[in-house]
């Protein structure tokens, strides 16, 4: 069996329109990182995005071993005025310096448990939820975000998403005379007190709230 990706997190820093989230400059301690803020009032299309608090669930793979991993269930409508490509990408990034890519090679008896579990019709696969998105609340699409549980304690991470707006910044990279092209991105921010590096079973999830940064 394949592990999932994890590595730990290189931050590119924009030189303009830095700002850190609020409560982590309050409580004076690091957080995500530093990103650039979106305009106020952009030009470029938002999807709107609902989500629900991240759940653990436990899946055998191949050889009997009981894996964990948590899923996040969200819905993507379509308000912009014209159909659109959605496309979302998905990275946790941990207080202990990790960076998760959802949503990759995760096994596919994952889903069919989630599946199971949240017991929705109109949920779709993170394969297959990628296309065109028509517009309006009937035409809304439902799925989840998949990652492995976290092999270290964490108290606090955060999952950046990409592809739910058009707009784009580009900024020079400090010490260099490159440009990074930066992306609108939803920013969840989580709390999860508690020591469960094995089992996440009974882990508290505390929803503090979302972001949208350049990144």
């Amino acid at each position: 069996m394949q592990l999932p990706r994890v590595t730990l997190l290189p931050v590119i820093v924009a030189t303009i329109g830095l700002t850190a989230p609020a409560d982590a400059q309050q409580a004076g301690r690091p957080d995500v990182g530093t990103f650039a803020t979106p305009r106020t009032a952009s030009p470029s299309w938002t999807l709107d995005f609902d989500y629900q608090t991240p759940r653990a669930i436990a899946v055998e793979d191949l050889a009997g071993q009981t894996r964990w991993y948590w899923y996040l269930p969200y819905t993507v409508t379509n308000q912009t005025g014209t159909d659109r490509l959605f496309v979302p990408n998905a990275t946790v990034y941990t207080d202990a310096g990790q960076m998760i890519d959802a949503n990759v090679d995760i096994p596919p008896a994952v889903y069919r448990a989630i599946d199971a579990q949240l017991d929705n019709d109109l949920l779709e696969p993170p394969t297959q939820v990628v296309g065109e998105i028509l517009q309006g609340p009937d035409y809304a699409r439902e799925s989840v975000i998949i990652w492995p549980h976290f092999n270290t304690d964490v108290d606090r991470f955060t999952l950046f998403i990409t592809g739910l707006s058009g707009e784009t910044a580009s900024v020079e990279v400090p010490g260099s005379d490159e440009t990074e092209l930066l992306r609108r991105t939803a920013a969840l921010k989580f709390g999860s007190p508690g020591n469960y590096p094995i089992n996440p079973q009974g882990q508290p999830i505390v929803d503090l709230g979302r972001d949208d940064v350049m990144r």
